[in-house]
């Protein structure tokens, strides 16, 4: 049998997995000399209710070390991946509870479960371009959840000149420990109508993805962190 379905049949596997890759990113975090942005913002809006977080799939690592809130009462949506899998057991690690979604008879009560966990006052987080891209374009998950939940949207993203980038579809980035770094958070939307068009979700997807690579660009900037080829 080979790794991959290995990894998606044991829940121990993928737990081994997590546990150390939560260890070095909790390091990473805690050693780094890391400049917030956006936190004020971000604290005050979470005072009013739960929020929506979204960032692109490249720069999850520190989406759960970065989050402000212990215990961080935010639920994320994963693919029944191996992947998905080892992304949940991590970013339980830091308090977050992971919620599988994948084809089946079971999405749409996983999905109920998701909204109700919103209603109950938890965070939603999510990759724009998860799980598997095309890298760097916004899918239509954010703007629907958004659409269901009726919550604020805020982005998420940080930047290392130290950071590791993975030969990945993503281009994954790995914070180093004892580096220095910006991470933020900066609001998208107060809400999203319940009810739109095709195209103006459309239009919307496209404004997330500039929204997203905009900041992106600044944190990268901050930090002198070369573009990408």
């Amino acid at each position: 049998m080979s790794f991959r379905r290995r990894l998606e049949k044991s829940e121990s596997l993928a737990a081994a997995i997590a546990w150390p890759l939560a260890v070095y990113l909790r390091l990473a975090f805690r050693t780094g000399r890391w400049q917030a942005e956006g936190l004020d913002e971000l604290r005050t809006e979470l005072a009013r209710g739960p929020v929506i977080v979204v960032f692109w799939h490249g720069r999850l690592m520190l989406a759960g070390p970065a989050w402000p809130l212990r215990p961080a009462r935010t639920v994320l949506p994963v693919a029944p991946s191996p992947a998905g899998l080892v992304s949940a057991r991590t970013q339980g690690h830091f308090g977050s509870k992971a919620v599988v979604i994948g084809p089946g008879r079971g999405a749409m009560a996983n999905i109920r479960t998701l909204l109700g966990a919103v209603r109950e006052g938890n965070s939603l987080g999510l990759t724009a371009d998860g799980p598997k891209g095309p890298a760097r374009r916004a899918k239509s998950a954010p703007v629907e959840w958004a659409q269901a939940t009726g919550r604020p949207v805020f982005l998420f993203s940080w930047s290392s000149p130290a950071a590791m980038r993975l030969n990945t579809w993503d281009r994954l980035m790995i914070p180093r420990p004892f580096s220095r770094g910006v991470y933020g958070y900066r609001k998208w939307k107060d809400a999203v109508p319940r009810k739109i068009g095709r195209d103006e979700r459309l239009l919307l997807q496209q404004e997330l993805t500039e929204a997203l690579d905009d900041f992106d660009r600044e944190m990268d900037r901050r930090t002198d962190l070369p573009p990408e080829n």
